[in-house]
């Protein structure tokens, strides 16, 4: 199976999984008055997450869905970024050896992605903050950022995911399995150290699957390498 339909189908499959009919919060962006554009802090709304497939675009594909100056227009969402993997191989394990197994060499493609869950969390507004922005001193001692929300809103989504993976082990459609053994996951990290961007918060799921390594238009038939090797 060619690349972009194994992608196709996992996004159509996170979605329907995933995302769908879920409603998670959303930035609103400002109007831009006064000439600020952004996520406006005083209100946020509802939305169904997105899937894309390789990187969270900057601008929606939808005119008038949001301010396309706006960088949180596509929280929440998750992202599918395709890994390198191998084009042709079957790992030897010891039990094989052992036991005369001989796997078989044409579901020996190796299928790697990292998929990125992105939420939207901007934390508590206590009573008075919505005066302040109406006088144009807003008291942002009233706004809490650092509730566990965010985070709880996050690994539930990711735990979902495994969850999900573990359990249905393949991609409907598609010829990909899971290698369960070489799933993992993680929030966003750098130098060993969890990168706090709230109110946006990220977490990965790295996944390996293994699919299958069609030999293309040789039909059975000896490659040019056999038939060299035999003469």
């Amino acid at each position: 199976m060619r690349t972009w339909e194994r992608l196709r189908k996992t996004k159509r499959f996170f979605y329907e999984e995933l995302c769908k009919g879920r409603e998670m919060k959303c930035p609103v962006p400002s109007t831009g008055q006064n000439g600020r554009y952004g996520p406006d802090i005083k209100d946020f709304t509802m939305a169904e997450p997105r899937v894309f497939l390789t990187w969270q675009p900057m601008r929606p594909n939808e005119p008038g869905r949001v301010d396309p100056r706006d960088p949180f227009s596509v929280c929440p969402a998750i992202t599918i970024m395709p890994m390198p993997g191998y084009g042709r191989y079957v790992e030897e394990r010891r039990f094989d050896r052992y036991s005369n197994i001989h796997r078989n060499q044409d579901l020996g493609q190796g299928f790697n992605m990292q998929v990125l869950f992105s939420i939207y969390e901007p934390g508590i507004r206590l009573p008075g903050f919505a005066d302040g922005l109406e006088s144009g001193n807003p008291d942002m001692g009233l706004m809490l950022e650092g509730t566990e929300e965010g985070l709880k809103t996050l690994l539930n989504w990711m735990d979902d995911a495994t969850e999900l993976l573990l359990r249905t082990r393949t991609i409907p459609g598609a010829d990909l399995a899971i290698e369960d053994n070489n799933l993992t996951y993680s929030l966003f990290t750098d130098q060993a150290y969890v990168v706090d961007k709230r109110p946006v918060y990220y977490g990965f799921l790295n996944v390996s699957f293994v699919g299958y390594a069609s030999k293309g238009n040789d039909h059975g038939r000896k490659t040019r390498i056999d038939r060299l090797l035999d003469e």
